[in-house]
């Protein structure tokens, strides 16, 4: 396992070296990074060279949650944060979703809860999950930011894709609504047949919060699936089953891609 994080910027080739605190050596850790700059008029999207947290979370020997924030302003981490109760964290390829202050991640199963840090009060809690009625293999679920930027959850139970949302009413009661129940076949444009073998890879393996679309693989191929116009394009064909995230721009005026400087952009 390894003891020490680098987050990289692909854009300036700026690294950031920490050491992890203690309780997360040697078990496995999800985590976030987050652009910290506080300057009025700051636009996130175009962070570099911007001070950073790193949030990290993971769970103990005892089933709790854990997290630590790190600031690359002061170099050091903040005091750990526990769940007062147990919980099976599900790290797997899932980063934190971050839906306005605080970021999320699923639970072993997520109708058993999902995992919420709030990022001004620092403190963890666990929220109750959608009323899901199958088991789900979690590569089928991904927490994303539903319509009206609130928690929401994207569920592939092929042949059927689902959208949750979790709505709280004016006396601050939670509960999970279903907005979406679509034959996922029909949008990406396949034969009802394909994708239905039980060995064949239908899987959910991204999300892009920015231009609010989900990945998804059926058998060799990965689509794109914007949530909100259901449109689909077919990226390419793989057999590769990680998660995926797209790059959106890679470089910042003025950088000379050619060694003369000739193809500055």
């Amino acid at each position: 396992m390894r003891e020490d994080l680098v987050v990289c910027d692909p854009i300036t080739g700026e690294n950031h070296h920490m050491s992890i605190p203690s309780k997360f050596k040697g078990v496995f850790i999800s985590g976030a990074v987050l652009c910290a700059a506080g300057d009025q008029g700051h636009v996130h999207g175009g962070c570099h060279s911007s001070p950073i947290k790193v949030v990290l979370v993971s769970t103990t020997k005892d089933t709790r949650a854990l997290a630590c924030v790190y600031s690359s302003e002061t170099g050091v981490w903040d005091n750990l944060i526990s769940t007062s109760t147990p919980c099976q964290l599900f790290v797997g390829h899932f980063s934190g979703t971050l839906i306005g202050k605080a970021l999320y991640w699923p639970l072993f199963t997520p109708e058993k809860g999902i995992l919420e840090f709030n990022l001004e009060e620092l403190s963890l809690a666990v929220i109750e999950g959608p009323p899901l009625t199958n088991n789900f293999d979690m590569g089928n679920i991904w927490i994303i930011q539903a319509g009206d930027g609130v928690l929401g959850l994207a569920v592939l139970s092929y042949p059927f894709f689902q959208i949750w949302q979790r709505e709280v009413n004016f006396h601050g009661v939670a509960a999970w609504v279903l907005q979406k129940t679509i034959e996922i076949h029909s949008i990406l444009g396949l034969p009802p047949q394909i994708g239905r073998g039980a060995r064949a890879k239908k899987t959910i393996v991204g999300y892009f919060e920015d231009a609010d679309v989900v990945f998804i693989l059926v058998g060799d191929s990965l689509y794109m699936v914007q949530l909100k116009s259901m449109q689909c394009k077919r990226l390419c064909e793989t057999n590769i089953s990680v998660c995926y995230y797209p790059l959106t721009s890679f470089y910042v005026l003025g950088t000379s891609i050619g060694s003369n400087g000739e193809n500055d952009a």
